[in-house]
Formats: C-alpha cells, sequence, structure tokens
C-alpha cells in the first residue's frame, strides 16, 4: 500500500519522468496510463496482503517477475546510471524470497 502512495507521489511531482517499460520510454497519455498501472497494482497487492489473501501471493510473484524481468533489461539497454535499478533487482528479489518463505500465511 506505502508503495502505491509514494508511485502516485512520484507521478504527481515528476510528471514529465517518462517510466522504461522493457528499454523503451513512453510520454503523453500513454506514459501516463502505464504510469497509473503501478500504483494500481501495488494497492491491489497490498489489499490481498493485508487480508491474506491466496491470489495476492500469486498476482504478486507474477508481477514481480514483471518487474524483475522488466528492470533487468532495462539494464541491459538504457545507458548508466544503474545504482536504482541494481537497488531495485536486489530488493525484489529479496521481497520475492520472503514472500516465499512466507507463502502459508495467504490461506483466505
Amino acid at each position: 500500500m506505502v508503495s502505491g502512495l509514494v508511485d502516485l507521489y512520484i507521478i504527481w511531482a515528476y510528471p514529465r519522468y517518462a517510466l522504461p517499460f522493457f528499454g523503451t520510454r513512453f510520454s503523453g497519455a500513454v506514459g501516463l496510463i502505464y504510469k497509473l498501472i503501478s500504483p494500481c497494482l501495488h494497492f491491489i497487492s497490498g489489499y490481498g496482503a493485508i487480508y491474506g489473501r491466496r491470489w495476492a501471493y500469486l498476482f504478486f510473484m507474477g508481477y514481480g517477475l514483471y518487474g524483475l524481468t522488466n528492470a533487468m533489461v532495462n539494464r541491459m539497454m538504457l545507458p548508466p546510471p544503474h545504482r536504482i535499478r541494481t537497488i531495485f533487482i536486489i530488493g525484489i528479489l529479496v521481497v520475492m524470497g520472503y514472500l516465499y518463505k512466507r507463502r502459508n500465511q495467504f490461506v483466505k
């Protein structure tokens, strides 16, 4: 849920930032729609996690694999610096490992 709020703040604070999508960047209406998908997915997965929904585990793991793949492709295709992408890759692997270990908590 916090990630969704942070995403909304970043979209509001930096409206011209074009979020990279597998090595490409979209601007205008398409870019805004793409940027708004992220907080929506974070709110959905946060809701499911708070209530221990089984679908939330699968949802987050799928979204995590997408984010991991996207970050790795962006790291290979876009120019440096890659500090944030590298931190994101490590962070998503840690969170996915933690959720995998706690997967039995998603039972409802």
